[in-house]
């Protein structure tokens, strides 16, 4: 008998069936809280004794990220608000589209600004940033360079290979001088590791690097691929994603983070097979190394599928998703986990198939959606009433984040990091 795919596939990651439970939620405690000796005091330096205190986090450190690439792409704006509600109350990170082909469809002619001619899923990046403006978000950039000619590279793009190298670099320097200071975050080279590039010019991956290094000095940049994990690729520091990124430093490019693609691209019939993907064991393995690399790893492009909205599938993309977004946040080297599509039906061509989304066709939230709130919103969050001593000092144990602190009724801004031991509140 057959078994299905909630039965059959959502096993190899359960968390608390692989034994991993208690390790994981201690590790999330140890990587993602600290504690924290707080102490209220007058302008005077008199502490404060027996206040209510409240405290209640307003962001997290940790990004929690989707694609934005239906940014004003709906035929209707009832979509669109529904779009919007759901993205902005999951997520603090918006992967802002930079593709080449369609930022500059003709040589010099480009679709950077606002109200710029309409291409599915790729909204110009000044509307998109005034986006993430709107719902206080975290514009990530993707990309500087993606070496795929079919949708990647721009049809206009010369054959010579010094010709093409020149236009790379005149790219990411059109993009520093107008992005650099708006976006902190950058996939600088996208899927680089299969080698039937041969078209592209030597090196343009140290290159790029290179010269985002010097345009670039206070972004975070990172290597972004999907030879990392999947399909097979992942040999340890064999991995073609390893190997590059260690060719790219040796050539002086400087690396900030790693992003590591996990989509779960498996037709159907052989999604029961056991898969790398969803071996827990073998996904902490990989994050531990390729941490040797940077302390900065990114689950950078997320797809776990549901097929369809029957019961049973949507249920085991909502256990899937629970177990793996636990794992990767326990994980203290990982900075990001990134969703990639928000909505059934709006994917790029045949990954539609997947139904990747958290989001039904018609908005309605899937349960995986509802998990994720759960964790993010809920679980994931710090909200507390305390008091402070005789001495003006109260403890709280607090995800890292940004936060209000209501001292008697009065609130200040604070913020606690992975260094915060104590925090001072000053009560005018």
């Amino acid at each position: 008998m057959k078994m299905s795919y909630t039965t059959e596939t959502a096993k190899y990651i359960d968390l608390e069936r692989n034994g991993l439970s208690e390790s994981v939620n201690e590790n999330i405690r140890r990587n993602r809280m600290s504690s924290v000796r707080i102490k209220a005091v007058k302008e005077d330096g008199t502490p404060i004794s027996n206040a209510k205190v409240e405290i209640n986090q307003t962001a997290s450190d940790f990004r929690f990220g989707c694609n934005a690439f239906m940014i004003n792409q709906f035929d209707t704006d009832d979509e669109q608000e529904k779009y919007d509600e759901a993205f902005k109350k999951l997520f603090n990170q918006a992967v802002v589209s930079f593709y080449w082909r369609d930022d500059e469809p003709e040589e010099e002619v480009y679709r950077f600004d606002k109200g710029s001619s309409k291409i599915y899923r790729r909204p110009p990046a000044d509307e998109s940033l005034e986006w993430c403006e709107k719902y206080g978000i975290e514009p990530k950039g993707h990309n500087l360079v993606w070496p795929n000619r079919s949708i990647g590279l721009p049809q206009w793009l010369p054959e010579d290979k010094k010709k093409i190298q020149r236009k790379i670099n005149e790219r990411i320097k059109m993009i520093a001088d107008r992005y650099a200071e708006k976006i902190p975050v950058w996939d600088v080279c996208n899927e680089v590791s299969d080698y039937t590039y041969d078209y592209m010019p030597e090196e343009y991956d140290t290159k790029a690097f290179v010269l985002a290094d010097k345009l670039f000095p206070d972004n975070h940049l990172i290597l972004n691929d999907y030879h990392s994990f999947y399909d097979g690729s992942f040999k340890g520091k064999n991995s073609p994603l390893y190997q590059i990124a260690q060719k790219i430093r040796y050539g002086g490019g400087r690396i900030d983070g790693i992003g590591i693609q996990h989509h779960l691209f498996i037709k159907e019939e052989n999604i029961n097979n056991p898969t790398d993907q969803l071996n827990a064991e073998k996904i902490l393995k990989m994050a531990r190394t390729y941490s040797e690399l940077t302390n900065s790893l990114h689950f950078s492009e997320i797809t776990i599928p549901s097929y369809d909205s029957t019961e049973e599938k949507l249920s085991a993309q909502a256990k899937i998703v629970e177990n793996f977004y636990r794992l990767c946040f326990s994980i203290k080297a990982v900075k990001s986990i990134v969703w990639w599509n928000l909505v059934d039906g709006y994917a790029y061509g045949s990954e539609t198939y997947y139904g990747g989304g958290l989001l039904k066709h018609d908005f309605t939230p899937k349960p995986a959606y509802d998990v994720l709130d759960r964790l993010i919103n809920k679980e994931w969050k710090t909200n507390l009433e305390t008091a402070t001593d005789e001495n003006g000092y109260c403890t709280a144990e607090a995800f890292h984040g940004d936060y209000n602190v209501t001292i008697n009724g009065k609130t200040y801004s604070a913020h606690i990091g992975e260094d915060t031991d104590a925090v001072e509140i000053i009560c005018g």
